[in-house]
Formats: structure tokens, C-alpha cells, sequence
């Protein structure tokens, strides 16, 4: 039961991955080609434009959330390996990961909370230069939140995989990537 809930989640969290990968990638040569745009205007043309600031200032912020769920899924989120280093390939090493994989579920889940009311209180607001509601601008919060939460849930369930049998799952943790470790 566990094995196919587990698998079940990876394959969304494989799709997401991939998705929101290439949509950040997206974003970043579209913000690239804002700045672009910006830089010649204001200072080959002397006219720039207000709108291209908030454009890409949103569209880096929607990039990061984005590619929160990949960086996240596969540990590449920072870590202080120091601390844990000692006790790597133990039953302690295993329960340091799953407890810290339970606070950054339960964190989600409140960020997914918070951040949802933050964009539902926007909604009547409208950003400066572009005119177009708040809401589209915070609506990535929520979202991107909530797909981490997916892949957290991923990670804790096969952390707490490897308590009862070691080695049965692999999960990227503190750095490593074998199941062992985890």
C-alpha cells in the first residue's frame, strides 16, 4: 500500500518537476529578454519603460517558486551537513532526516495557509505599472507551496520507509542520494 502511494507520488512529482523546470526556464530567458529590452531603451534610446522593473521582478520571483519543488525533491535546498555528518549511515542519521522532513512538511502546510490568504487579500489591489490584479502576481505562493508540500510528502514517506526497512527507498538527504542514507 505504502510502495504504490509512494510510487503514485513520484510519478506527479516527476511531471511537476519536469513542468515547472522548463517553465522556469521559461521565465528566466523571458526575464532576460524584459532586461534586455530595458537596458537598451534606457540607456541607448534615453526612454525607458516603468513597466519592465515590475515585469521581471515578478517574473523572478514566479521562476523561484517554480523551481522550488525540483530543488527541493532532489536536496539542493541548503543544508548545514556539518552537524549531521558524524552520525551518516545510522538509525540517528535516519530520524535527523525525517524529523527535519516533518517540520518543512508542517511549515508547508502553513506557508500553503498564510500565503493563500495573502493572495485572496489581493485580489482587490492592482499592481503599479502593469494594472493587472495583485492576486496573479501572489497566486504562485499557494502553488508553489503546496508542490513542495507534494515532494515533501514524498521525501517523508520514503525517510520513514527506510526507518522500518533501511536501504528500501532512495532519498536525496542532507546531500547523499542512496537509499542507505536516508
Amino acid at each position: 500500500m505504502m510502495d504504490a502511494f509512494i510510487q503514485a507520488l513520484k510519478r506527479v512529482n516527476t511531471v511537476v518537476a519536469c513542468f515547472c523546470g522548463y517553465a522556469a526556464g521559461a521565465l528566466l530567458a523571458g526575464m532576460l529578454a524584459v532586461v534586455v529590452v530595458h537596458v537598451f531603451f534606457r540607456y541607448v534610446l534615453h526612454s525607458g519603460f516603468a513597466w519592465t522593473e515590475e515585469l521581471s521582478r515578478t517574473m523572478m520571483v514566479w521562476m523561484g517558486f517554480l523551481y522550488f519543488p525540483t530543488a527541493h525533491r532532489k536536496a539542493l535546498n541548503v543544508s548545514l551537513d556539518l552537524f549531521v555528518a558524524p552520525f551518516e549511515k545510522t538509525v540517528v542519521h535516519r530520524w535527523i532526516g525525517l524529523i527535519i522532513e516533518l517540520a518543512i512538511f508542517l511549515l508547508l502546510c502553513g506557508a500553503i495557509y498564510y500565503s493563500y490568504n495573502l493572495a485572496a487579500g489581493a485580489a482587490r489591489s492592482e499592481t503599479l505599472a502593469l494594472r493587472i490584479p495583485l492576486i496573479y502576481v501572489y497566486a504562485i505562493m499557494p502553488i508553489g507551496f503546496a508542490l513542495v508540500a507534494l515532494c515533501s510528502l514524498e521525501r517523508l514517506l520514503r525517510i520513514a520507509g527506510n526507518l522500518i526497512d533501511p536501504g528500501r527507498y532512495e532519498v536525496h538527504v542532507f546531500g547523499s542520494s542512496t537509499g542507505a542514507d536516508a
